[in-house]
């Protein structure tokens, strides 16, 4: 076997909305007793000597505009649980490595991939194009996977002594061991892991305990270490709790934007589309705003989805402060055979569904129309429009022209033939119509396709009553 891990060193910024690289100080806490500490830090916060585990006070102190945001766990588990669904467009075998990270059992998709480096580059790209950080890992083992992934360490996986050499320089002060143990393991001058695992293993056990044998057994492979593999869920909702109230529809775009990414992934891991989504916009007291978002047709394209969102905008009103969206899409289609990336290709024609669905979005549905086929055989009343533009229009049948004369014209008749320019010829049998006497517009035609020398053909009729000609269509 062969795992991949991805660790998330801004997991907890991701999870909120915000970015790290941000221009103002951010600094993300968590409660740890009495105390809140810090446990993420933006780059300007970092500048300020802002670190990791420092109390929220000190930090405060030592920035004076510093923005605090408390951590959010289920957010976090949340946004974890869509990554792992866009992994599943890698490998099927995805586990979640909490608090910040995923494994990835890659060794039976790499022929698939065209080997590794293709597929490090792929899962790179995306993670990029998701505006995420993030660490790799690789090693027959998911721990020791999960371990360079966390500390950074990418070993040249060329032979199985390259992963090993590599997880023998792992210093212990960074390995997930408890406080005391660690420290007992330094004050005996053991600094990394090749040093603990050359140590009788039951003299380890009887000093130490056994569960720090099954570490070592976990991570060199000699003990099972079964994962739980991800299960992707039947439909998307992703809730993101704000540490800021906004009052403007404007400012409501970045946050947005942020959730159909994460919601393009979540797709194409699974190769599904939506058609149509609903956010929550989230008011003190339990209230919320609905903002409905149809998108035409399937799709999976971050930026058509932003697309609509944007023009939706436009028409929201918002009766009060928004501090928190939820973002709900329960109705799922297949979509595999639409080869599109995470952000749409920028390159095809324009989409005449994606433009029908944004003008619906700016103007509302009740403002577009489109041509709807009404139960009528006389042609001039056998048309109309309808508000209702998800359902395709029906076809038009061979016979009749798609282009239809606002009122007939009369034709002459030259040596018995109707004439148009030019002599025009029947085509086929007549179509005969006789209706509307009970509404005291009564007709009674022969209707013709025909054709002139020219090759144009013409949609004809003679009145049945008197024999007169005329055009009243025209075929493309």
């Amino acid at each position: 076997m062969l795992w991949l891990a991805l660790h998330l060193p801004n997991l907890p910024f991701d999870a909120l909305g915000l970015d790290p690289a941000a221009t103002d100080a951010w600094v993300v806490v968590e409660r740890q007793k009495r105390q809140e500490q810090v446990i993420a830090t933006s780059a300007t916060a970092l500048a300020f000597g802002v670190r990791i585990g420092m109390r929220r006070s000190a930090a405060q102190a030592l920035a004076a505009n510093l923005h605090v945001a408390k951590r959010q766990p289920e957010q976090e588990l949340a946004m974890l649980a869509s990554l792992a669904s866009w992994a599943m467009q890698f490998t099927p075998t995805v586990c979640i490595d909490p608090p910040s990270g995923l494994l990835l059992e890659i060794q039976g998709c790499l022929g698939y991939f065209k080997g590794l480096p293709r597929l490090l580059g792929l899962v790179s790209n995306d993670l990029q194009a998701l505006a995420l950080e993030a660490h790799y890992g690789l090693a027959p083992t998911p721990l020791a996977a999960s371990w360079f992934a966390q500390l950074g360490i990418m070993p040249v996986y060329a032979s199985n002594a390259g992963w090993q050499e590599a997880l023998a320089q792992l210093p212990l002060a960074y390995l997930p061991i408890p406080e005391r143990t660690r420290q007992q393991l330094l004050d005996l001058g053991l600094r990394e892991f090749g040093e603990l695992k050359k140590l009788p293993s039951s003299g380890l056990a009887l000093r130490f305990g056994v569960d720090l044998l099954d570490l070592l057994g976990k991570a060199t492979g000699n003990q099972p270490d079964p994962r739980q593999p991800f299960v992707p869920p039947n439909h998307f909702e992703r809730h993101l709790v704000l540490n800021w109230h906004i009052d403007h529809v404007e400012a409501l775009g970045f946050v947005i934007r942020r959730l159909l990414v994460e919601l393009a992934a979540f797709l194409i891991g699974r190769g599904l589309g939506v058609q149509q989504v609903m956010f929550h916009l989230l008011h003190e007291g339990g209230a919320y705003t609905k903002l409905p978002l149809g998108f035409g047709k399937l799709t999976r394209s971050a930026e058509n989805m932003f697309a609509i969102a944007r023009e939706r905008l436009t028409r929201c009103h918002l009766p009060a402060s928004v501090h928190g969206l939820v973002l709900l899409a329960d109705k799922l289609h297949r979509l595999d055979s639409e080869a599109i990336d995470l952000f749409g290709d920028s390159q095809t024609h324009a989409d005449f569904d994606l433009l029908q669905a944004r003008l619906c979005a700016r103007l509302g549905e009740a403002a577009i129309h489109q041509l709807a086929c009404v139960a009528d055989h006389r042609p001039e009343r056998a048309w109309g429009t309808k508000a209702d533009t998800t359902t395709a229009p029906a076809t038009l049948p061979d016979i009749r022209p798609g282009w239809l004369l606002a009122q007939p014209i009369a034709l002459q008749t030259r040596n018995g033939q109707p004439w148009y320019g030019e002599p025009l010829t029947q085509l086929g049998h007549a179509e005969r119509i006789e209706t509307g006497w009970w509404e005291g517009e009564s007709v009674a035609r022969d209707y013709f396709q025909a054709q002139g020398p020219s090759g144009r053909r013409y949609w004809i009729y003679q009145q049945r009553l008197d024999g007169a000609w005329f055009l009243h269509g025209l075929f493309g």
